[in-house]
């Protein structure tokens, strides 16, 4: 005991002067825990002091035309189904409550006066749907365009509302995004500060349309059609020559190989053995019958990586991924059989996915193996139609077409007009289903024709009627024809934007003037038509009925050449040509490229 105690005094002054040096560590360790927590904490409210007196960085907003999304501190911002887009005469227009929602603004709407007010700390800015005036507190200024409603959503042109703010606003073309870069700093944006927002917009939102669109290809199972840049080509290993189709096997997409490439304006040569050689924009691949491929001296390996041969054909496919990899772009799945080829990945941008399905509008179905061969192809085009029962025909005037073109397998596009569809759409079924073509009319055939009614007027005439057809006939047109043929650039244009072909005639059976005469109308077809031309009838007349199955009649019964009765699309693909949104036809023949007619009165 006594050596323990003695032990214990001994040892005490050494343990009390540990515990003091420890003690002292904790507060060593305490102090830079403070010192970490403290100083980022400083330096924010440092930069919010400096910010407002000097201008320093705050809110950074980015908008990307015809996106639903946006880019803010960071973040995708979702801005539902109200895009920025850009108007008329240049001004980008966004979507007033996304602005105010996501810069810390106050919105007041007076719907009587369609005016929205907004407040940022001491100021108010005053905009009226309509007007380009702008109230900013007790000054007016103008702005370079006028707020706008669409779809109940309020927009405003976005540099003014902010110039007027004094906040910085720069915008980025198309070929860098095309974003409008917003900041609340009153401190000007420098190029490398705007190189930086701007990249990381882009790496949430994605590229803009024109960078999507530029090298893209889309294609859809079962249409020998391919849309590049935008526009509808048919895919063909040889000019004149029937289209080759995408098609499924197993699940898996595939590409016919030489008319793919052939059309995109590369080669695919066979060496008549097991080996393709393709070259494509630079690059040179190997495609061997066993899947093994090469590109640009590189093994392509993976399990998509299939190749397919038709028996009967003889025609050589790819998969769409082994596509992507011989033309260097990236594949995307956009839904409903349709496909995309671009040169950048789409893999979390639906926005832009959403753009390049609206273009598949140009992926017409492949012409079938229920198109006869023969000599000579002639087109046969309704319009104004659908027409009801009448005391001679208790089943209407179209029904009785219809079961007399079924007899005779022959083919027709119908132009429709949707005041008629509205009251005669019991037999709609049947179009589709016997092999026929869907075509636009306008929904109430305006007898002052489409060019006098603008570009608004000639859209809502074509666009409801095709959201018509496709409600009673399960599809939406893929032609359409204006009023009398009349057309100018307004229309066309138009007809571009909705992905419609403008189909007029260049026989006319004047059975508009005849209405009961079917000797009339069996002699102009049998005097007038040719291979490749469209012939306009109307399925109104009694006339009209029974001298065209006449006329059909007489032509298939000819012994010197054989005669095929196909719709405007079986026509174009039977002659290689791939027609094309807001051109116009009068007549479809092998060789041309697209009419250059004139206006048909």
């Amino acid at each position: 005991m006594a050596y323990q105690s003695a032990y214990r005094s001994a040892y005490r002054p050494y343990r009390c002067r540990r515990r003091r040096r420890n003690s002292h560590y904790g507060v060593l360790i305490a102090l830079i825990l403070v010192i970490i927590i403290a100083v980022p904490v400083a330096f924010r409210i440092v930069k919010g002091i400096s910010g407002a007196i000097f201008g320093g960085d705050q809110n950074e907003l980015v908008y990307q035309v015809d996106n639903t999304r946006a880019y803010h501190d960071g973040k995708s911002v979702d801005l539902g189904t109200s895009a920025a887009y850009r108007g008329s005469g240049g001004a980008v227009f966004v979507p007033v409550n996304s602005l105010c929602d996501n810069l810390g603004l106050q919105l007041s709407w007076d719907q009587a006066g369609q005016t929205a007010s907004i407040q940022y700390k001491k100021d108010t800015a005053s905009m009226q749907v309509g007007s380009t005036t702008l109230r900013f507190n007790e000054e007016s200024k103008t702005m370079s365009a006028a707020p706008e409603v669409k779809d109940g959503t309020t927009f405003v042109p976005v540099r003014d509302v902010c110039q007027a703010f004094s906040w910085q606003v720069s915008e980025l073309g198309a070929e860098q995004g095309d974003l409008v870069v917003i900041s609340q700093s009153k401190k000007e944006l420098d190029d490398k500060k705007l190189s930086r927002i701007a990249q990381d917009a882009l790496d949430v939102l994605g590229p803009s349309k024109q960078q999507v669109t530029e090298g893209s290809v889309i294609m859809r199972t079962d249409s020998d059609k391919l849309v590049m840049n935008g526009e509808s080509r048919q895919m063909t290993e040889e000019q004149g020559k029937r289209g080759t189709a995408a098609i499924e096997v197993d699940g898996a997409r595939y590409i016919p190989l030489k008319a793919a490439v052939t059309t995109l304006g590369g080669t695919a040569a066979f060496d008549g053995k097991s080996e393709w050689t393709v070259e494509y924009n630079g690059i040179q691949s190997i495609v061997r019958d066993d899947g093994k491929t090469e590109v640009n001296g590189d093994r392509v390996k993976g399990d998509d990586i299939k190749v397919y041969k038709e028996e009967e054909s003889g025609t050589f496919y790819v998969s769409a991924q082994l596509f992507a990899a011989l033309t260097g772009k990236s594949y995307s799945d956009l839904g409903d059989g349709a496909y995309s080829f671009t040169n950048m990945p789409l893999d979390g941008f639906d926005s832009q996915k959403a753009y390049l399905n609206t273009m598949k509008d140009g992926l017409t179905q492949t012409v079938g193996s229920n198109v006869p061969d023969a000599d000579v192809y002639i087109a046969l085009t309704f319009d104004d139609g659908p027409t009801g029962a009448t005391s001679d025909y208790p089943d209407g005037l179209t029904a009785t077409l219809l079961d007399g073109l079924k007899e005779r397998g022959a083919h027709a596009t119908f132009f429709m007009c949707g005041y008629r569809l509205k009251d005669f759409h019991s037999h709609c079924d049947r179009y589709l289903a016997e092999g026929h073509e869907l075509g636009n009319h306008t929904m109430s055939h305006p007898m002052s024709m489409l060019p006098a009614l603008g570009a608004d007027g000639i859209r809502d005439e074509v666009e409801s009627n095709s959201q018509l057809i496709e409600q009673y006939c399960g599809a939406r047109p893929t032609v359409m024809r204006p009023v009398g043929g009349s057309y100018d650039d307004t229309v066309k244009s138009v007809m571009k934007e909705l992905g419609l072909p403008i189909i007029n005639w260049d026989v006319d059976t004047h059975d508009w003037e005849t209405k009961t005469d079917p000797v009339s109308v069996k002699n102009n077809i049998i005097e007038q038509a040719e291979d490749g031309s469209i012939i306009l009838m109307h399925d109104m007349y009694s006339g009209t009925v029974e001298g065209v199955l006449a006329a059909i009649d007489e032509l298939q019964s000819r012994t010197d050449k054989t005669y095929a009765f196909v719709t405007v699309s079986e026509l174009a693909a039977v002659k290689g040509i791939a027609l094309e949104p807001g051109q116009v036809y009068t007549n479809i023949k092998e060789g041309m490229d697209k009419s250059t007619s004139g206006e048909v009165s």
